[in-house]
């Protein structure tokens, strides 16, 4: 018995390590079986939430082998598929591995399969749970019924979720929320605002609900009011809304308004986080204060890439190309990594200032010193870099590389930059070579006879509109002036 225990100490200690690799938990795993070990309930809990961080279904696997399932390793489980986006494995499993073998479950699985049903906007798995917690004695658990309020408010299912909200007999904020949320998400201010005024007592969450859903329906003068109200309640919006009330008043450049929310956000705000600042920068960038922008900067802990990003795209907009080519070499100072974005705003940056040898510098640097695989979107801002500075014969060649599944992408940006440097001549090639990969697809055809038509090319265009009468396309353009065109082109 001794000599047993001994062999099986390594084994436990192993398993009570945070987070052991796959392969060694797999290999306890299996001396815990032979030595008969893995049948007590906090062994087997301990592996299946192990097996939770490192592999899913050897968790569901594990449980449906377990001898006496119980609501404890049946609730790990869920609660991870509920985590790892499985929502309709989540509703499988609690169907097949838990309820139909007499596991009954507690009241802490309920909110998590309600969640999943949530996400799968299936009503039908939502009334059968709803049906499942009624005959339990569950209702009464405040979590489960808030849940299902807000679950049928989510998939627009409000007469369920109404019905449900009148009959819960203690309905508490939450409750409140729930139903309210659904309504603003799915755009019914108007019965939102009634919700609101009926509510027992006020808020800062539920008005942060109601003021986002002025804002997300475009009423933003009401939804500014609102806001001020919240401020002479002494009620503190959430960081969301804030960040969203940002975003509109960077939209419509409204500089007085931006500053009053940064005013109050260092009086009010005991913590004020990393997003908000991110939002305050993009503003005084996109409203033209480049130097409130850098002084907010120089205010906050430097070791987040994306304030650095947000920084140096907003200053390159601005035209200063060289000063957001120092920022990042500051960055680099810094020890700060830069990420997949940061050499998008780089790349773009040389293109708008004309910096072809310093952008092939940054491109190079992508995968040598940083081993980022380049993107699309890095192969376009290349694209544009060339076609900007003449060179467009470099851009030709980088679009002869790209994968075909690209050049849809890459057509609507081409042909705006084209345009301006008076050279169709990437555009051409790209359309050509997608009419060979798309030949019925008119649209195709239409965008390089609108290219054609606009650099006054009616030559081409009459060979164009030949091409799609030979493959009989629908949408040829209904008019021709074939006598003007042939005056254009004698």
């Amino acid at each position: 018995m001794c000599s047993r225990a001994h062999r099986l100490t390594p084994l436990l200690s192993l398993i009570s390590v945070n987070s052991p690799r796959l392969p060694d938990l797999k290999r306890a795993h299996a001396l815990l079986i032979v030595s008969g070990a893995i049948r007590p309930k906090p062994i087997a809990r301990r592996i299946i939430s192990l097996y939770c961080l490192r592999s899913i279904d050897d968790a569901v696997l594990l449980h449906s082998q377990l001898q006496f399932r119980d609501p404890v390793s049946s609730n790990l489980v869920v609660k991870f598929l509920v985590r790892r986006s499985h929502p309709i494995q989540v509703l499988s499993f609690f169907c097949q591995d838990v309820h139909p073998i007499g596991c009954r479950p507690s009241k802490c699985t309920f909110p998590l399969l309600i969640t999943a049903a949530k996400i799968c906007k299936s009503i039908s798995h939502g009334e059968l749970l709803h049906c499942l917690a009624v005959k339990l004695g569950f209702m009464f658990h405040a979590p489960i019924p808030n849940s299902l309020v807000h679950m049928y408010a989510y998939i627009q299912a409000f007469d369920h979720a109404k019905q449900l909200f009148v009959e819960m007999p203690n309905r508490d904020t939450v409750a409140y929320n729930s139903l309210l949320s659904g309504y603003v998400k799915n755009g019914y201010l108007e019965e939102a605002e009634s919700l609101f005024s009926s509510m027992p007592e006020d808020n800062a969450l539920s008005r942060s609900i109601l003021f986002k859903g002025y804002l997300r329906n475009r009423q933003f003068e009401k939804g500014h009011a609102f806001f001020n109200q919240m401020l002479i309640l002494g009620l503190i919006p959430d960081e969301h809304s804030i960040i969203t009330l940002l975003s509109v008043i960077t939209q419509f450049k409204l500089v007085p308004r931006g500053k009053m929310v940064h005013c109050f956000v260092i009086k009010r705000l005991l913590n004020i986080t990393i997003c908000v600042k991110i939002a305050l920068i993009n503003f005084y960038c996109i409203c033209g204060h480049p130097d409130s922008a850098i002084f907010l900067f120089e205010q906050t802990r430097m070791d987040n890439v994306f304030l650095w990003n947000t920084l140096i795209s907003g200053i390159a907009s601005l035209g200063f190309g060289k000063t957001a080519l120092e920022l990042f070499a500051r960055m680099q100072f810094n020890r700060v990594k830069p990420n997949e974005d940061t050499f998008k705003c780089l790349l773009l940056t040389c293109g708008h200032a004309g910096l072809v040898d310093e952008g092939l510098e940054y491109f190079e640097m992508m995968y040598s010193i940083y081993g980022m695989k380049p993107t699309l979107d890095h192969y376009w801002c290349l694209v544009d870099l060339f076609v900007r500075t003449g060179r467009s014969d470099d851009a030709l060649k980088i679009v002869q590389k790209l994968q075909c599944d690209g050049h849809s992408f890459l057509w609507d940006e081409l042909i705006s930059v084209s345009k301006e440097r008076d050279d169709i001549s990437i555009c051409e090639y790209l359309g050509r070579m997608m009419i060979g990969l798309q030949p019925d697809n008119s649209m195709i055809y239409m965008r390089l006879l609108n290219l054609y038509a606009e650099s006054s090319r009616w030559d081409k265009y009459l060979e164009v509109i030949n091409k799609m009468k030979q493959r009989k396309l629908k949408n040829i353009p209904d008019y021709v002036d074939h006598e003007l065109i042939q005056v254009a082109n004698p």
